[in-house]
């Protein structure tokens, strides 16, 4: 009987040094953005624990995601990495030829760094080796039905950086298409998942 408790025991053990060897490093681990922002591939974020975003669906990291917000929420001190996988160009123009138009530009991968002080959201970037930054107040999530019937996808869920606790995704998008002067509503779209017509999802 004690021999088998003790392979239990010892198998047990194994078990949980083999699951720790595969967990993510921790966020205070990772490389420099700089260096990931060089030179890094999808896999190397799903393996570092990044939340992976591919052509407006999260592919990988929705849990991650869903701590941070958690976190964020409890106004605890808090950081995440985001990266946005695009094959095909942004999922929200509907028009053909704009399609033809960039398809030459793609694949492309935008890692964006958000972190969470306690009392405003950071979110870092690189453009072109030059260090991009902005701050908001609120971290909003907004969710609906794709705006116009040829949309290549049904519904959405977007969690979105502003700061006006009160503005709608409407608001935004309304001033992100309005002409006049000072409509438009500073904003940063961090996450996002499409749920795409026939899928099941």
């Amino acid at each position: 009987m004690k021999r088998i408790l003790y392979t239990c025991f010892a198998a047990t053990l194994l078990v949980l040094f083999l699951s720790d060897c595969g967990k993510a490093p921790a966020p205070d681990k990772w490389k420099d953005l700089k260096d990931v922002a060089d030179n890094f591939s999808l896999e190397d974020a799903k393996r570092d624990g990044y939340v992976v975003i591919e052509n407006g669906s999260v592919t990988c990291g929705e849990d991650i995601w869903q701590n941070f917000v958690d976190l964020s929420a409890e106004k605890m001190l808090c950081k995440i990495r985001v990266v946005h996988y695009y094959t095909i160009g942004d999922p929200a123009h509907y028009d053909p030829t704009y399609y033809e138009s960039i398809k030459d530009d793609y694949p492309k991968m935008y890692i964006l760094e958000l972190v969470y002080n306690g009392k405003t959201f950071c979110v870092s970037h690189y453009e072109e080796e030059k260090l991009c930054q902005s701050e908001y107040k609120y971290l909003m999530r907004y969710e609906g039905n794709a705006g116009t019937y040829d949309a290549t996808y049904t519904s959405y869920v977007k969690y979105v950086l502003v700061n006006d606790d009160k503005v709608t995704w409407n608001d935004i998008t309304h001033g992100m298409l309005s002409s006049q002067f000072g409509d438009y509503i500073p904003h940063r779209q961090i996450y996002t998942d499409l749920v795409y017509k026939n899928e099941g999802k």
